[in-house]
């Protein structure tokens, strides 16, 4: 992980971040004075209980919503919308990936604000489709492809961007037990290969604990960082090994025992 030597490390800071969704009658606060700051080449996961906020909150990380009231820097400048440099892997890839373009299209289709020439666009989307195992299925369409394929598809426009910062909205979970940890092995690959910083948003405590370098655990509605874990495991991460390891199984034990509680408590409310 990358230490927090500067303030040149800070690739993402938010302060006092609050937002409230609905109508005026039936306004919910969702998020209240959350603070979160991420480091250039972090991958950081999010979890919280069901219900709590986390794709609220990415939704305003990615600037798609504005917040009410706090402040985020991104890359050194203030955030009032949707900022160059931020890519977004959403859950449904159905919806996210243009059905009439072809998988390379697609890719193209992330480097539309870039200079380049359509052909360089389209020798580089090829490089990049390769990278996610897709050789060979570039002229096809989206709808010819399994879920797990659809999804690495939408991975690679996102690395085609050539964003800073990827936000990961649950990108796994629509996904079969060993495609998704296919996927995550590919995403850890492509986070250090492409030099991306990321923040992944899952229910999956296992998930999140495998992929990060840091775990941010959330409280219940209205939002704020409740705990940041550290994951001080050894790279590459391994399916097996990792997962066998005293300290992740501790620090499993740590982030379920939060979410946990929290969920007891909530219960405790009704």
């Amino acid at each position: 992980m990358t230490k927090e030597t500067s303030s040149q490390s800070k690739l993402l800071v938010v302060e006092n971040m609050s937002k409230s969704l609905g109508s005026k009658d039936a306004r919910i606060q969702i998020i209240d004075g959350l603070n979160l700051t991420v480091r250039t080449g972090e991958f950081v996961s999010i979890v919280g209980p069901s219900g709590c906020g986390k794709t609220t909150l990415l939704m305003c990380l990615a600037g798609l919503y504005k917040s009410d009231d706090g402040s985020m820097i991104f890359n050194g400048k203030e955030v009032t919308g949707p900022p160059e440099g931020i890519s977004v892997v959403f859950q449904d890839y159905s919806r996210s990936l243009l059905p009439w373009k072809s998988n390379l299209m697609n890719v193209v289709f992330g480097m539309r604000r870039q200079s380049e020439s359509k052909a360089e666009k389209k020798d580089a989307a090829r490089k990049i489709l390769s990278a996610v195992g897709l050789e060979g299925f570039e002229d096809h369409y989206p709808w010819q492809l399994s879920g797990g394929m659809q999804q690495r598809v939408a991975i690679a426009r996102a690395l085609a961007t050539r964003s800073k910062l990827v936000l990961l909205d649950e990108p796994l979970a629509a996904v079969d037990a060993q495609t998704r940890a296919e996927l995550q092995d590919l995403l850890l690959d492509l986070a250090k290969r492409f030099d991306q910083t990321c923040v992944l948003v899952t229910h999956d405590v296992d998930e999140a604990v495998y992929l990060a370098d840091r775990v941010i655990v959330l409280s219940s509605r209205p939002t704020s960082v409740l705990k940041e874990i550290q994951v001080p495991l050894a790279k590459p991460r391994d399916q097996i090994s990792t997962r066998e390891d005293p300290e992740y199984l501790r620090i499993r034990h740590d982030v379920l025992t939060q979410i946990r509680d929290l969920n007891k408590k909530n219960k405790a409310k009704i």
